[in-house]
């Protein structure tokens, strides 16, 4: 059995995995911290929902950090929805540095991040070339987890074309799905969840890993 807590719980990727986390008879108790309230309010014994004016400032929900056996980051959002490039960056790289402080100051053991295929901390980016603006500032997210903080076990994820499964899809989520390129949202929740599953069994050896590409992802669930 482990417990879970969750940023990012509202969002596409995020909402799937709380469902199935909830589902799940592994899992003993999901704790989600968002601005708004996880699976659109609806109870569950097994969901703890805390809901908070900021999450920049995440101090006040220490005690529901404690006693977690994995941290799920799954915030994420686009320069449009943010606001500007500025507000983009805040919200990848600074929210996510502050839960990950959070999990680590817990002893949480073990970190899950969703990251971006080519993501890269290191490459040149400027503020108005959003692609590697985007590429950089997700590689900075990563190192929230990889070295920023510690914790015994790392485990990201690096999907390309995702299909969000909310309302109607376009017709490019439609093609990739139709082609096999579009890696949907629920698959990579259970990726997630069966990484964490054979970590907290003690059969992964290496940290961190990082699952590159849908392809790679999806075989994941076969091991």
């Amino acid at each position: 059995m482990f417990k879970a807590i969750i940023i990012g719980g509202t969002g596409a990727t995020g909402k799937q995995l709380l469902i199935q986390l909830i589902r799940n008879q592994n899992c003993e108790l999901v704790t989600s911290i968002g601005r708004r309230s996880a699976l659109d309010g609806e109870k569950n014994d097994k969901l703890v929902d805390i809901v908070v004016e900021s999450l920049f400032k995440l101090t006040s929900t220490e005690n529901y950090w404690k006693d977690n056996d994995v941290f799920f980051n799954c915030i994420g959002t686009t320069r449009q929805r943010a606001g500007g490039a500025k507000e983009f960056i805040n919200i990848e790289s600074g929210i996510s540095n502050e839960a990950a402080k959070m999990a680590a100051n817990a002893k949480i053991p073990h970190a899950s991040l969703i990251s971006a295929k080519g993501a890269n901390h290191k490459i040149w980016a400027k503020d108005w070339i959003h692609p590697l603006l985007y590429m950089k500032t997700i590689g900075q997210k990563e190192q929230t987890i990889t070295s920023k903080f510690s914790f015994n076990s790392v485990s990201i994820f690096k999907p390309g074309m995702l299909i969000r499964l909310r309302g109607k899809q376009t017709w490019f989520e439609d093609f990739s799905q139709l082609k096999g390129f579009g890696l949907r949202v629920d698959t990579l929740a259970s990726a997630m969840i069966h990484d964490a599953e054979r970590v907290r069994l003690g059969l992964v050896e290496k940290s961190p890993q990082f699952f590159i590409g849908n392809n790679n992802i999806k075989s994941s669930l076969e091991i």
